[in-house]
């Protein structure tokens, strides 16, 4: 049986169930909805604009790309010049065919690239999968350029508390979760300086729908109980610069 094989058509069908296709269906055609919409699903998005050189980075490598969001995201609204690169251990159906993508299962594998090749490289909520996670931060700093930076997002310890359905532990692929000393300890054991470790937070949740959680709980099918996680912190990132 290949690796986590079926993943793929899972994240397909989160993308594409119920409400949120609605909901991106019709914030897609304005930016300004769909960027909100963006802020509001894909929390990795909130620090992509803390990476130094992601507004003029040339190339920009997502290291387990799954559907493209975030790059689709970048291309939109913070980089459109750059040109991207996707590695994944299948390409996702919803990924654009204008993206360069390769299969690679970065637990073991070497990426399909040289040294010193790009400006930025992104990884969101890979690492938690992973059961040799050094090689992804090793042949992360192999292929940047020297000065490009390095952004990964994960599930933070916190995420072993959550309820069921958004616990760290209901993902069966899932191996381990991180802390903001264990990913700043992993970049410095590959040669990295941390730019920037911390915890991501959705703030927005607080205005937008923490008022009538109890309310939209008990009214609609859908499960809300993730909203107290979000904005206490499931989630940690670091930026990390290769010297």
């Amino acid at each position: 049986m290949e690796k986590h094989k079926g993943y793929q058509d899972y994240l397909t069908k989160e993308k594409e169930r119920g409400v949120k296709k609605i909901a991106k269906n019709f914030a897609c055609k304005n930016d300004f909805l769909y960027k909100l919409y963006m802020r509001l699903t894909d929390i990795p998005i909130k620090k992509l604009s803390s990476v130094p050189n992601i507004k003029n980075a040339d190339k920009i490598l997502d290291v387990g790309c799954g559907t493209g969001n975030i790059i689709d995201y970048i291309g939109r609204f913070l980089n459109p010049k750059a040109k991207f690169y996707c590695l994944d251990l299948d390409k996702n159906p919803l990924l654009s065919e204008k993206i360069e993508f390769s299969k690679c299962d970065v637990d073991v594998e070497a990426f399909l690239f040289s040294d010193n090749e790009f400006d930025v490289v992104i990884s969101s909520f890979v690492i938690e999968h992973l059961k040799n996670p050094q090689n992804l931060f090793s042949e992360t700093f192999r292929t940047l350029k020297s000065g490009g930076y390095f952004y990964c997002v994960t599930d933070y310890y916190t995420s072993v508390f959550c309820p069921d359905g958004y616990n760290f532990y209901s993902d069966p692929t899932h191996v381990r979760p991180w802390t903001k000393k264990s990913l700043s300890t992993l970049a410095e054991m590959s040669g990295f300086e941390v730019y920037k470790v911390g915890v991501v937070r959705w703030w927005e949740y607080l205005t937008l729908l923490l008022p009538v959680f109890p309310v939209i709980t008990l009214l609609t099918p859908h499960n809300f109980s993730f909203i107290p996680c979000e904005i206490l912190g499931r989630t940690v990132y670091i930026i990390a610069k290769k010297p």
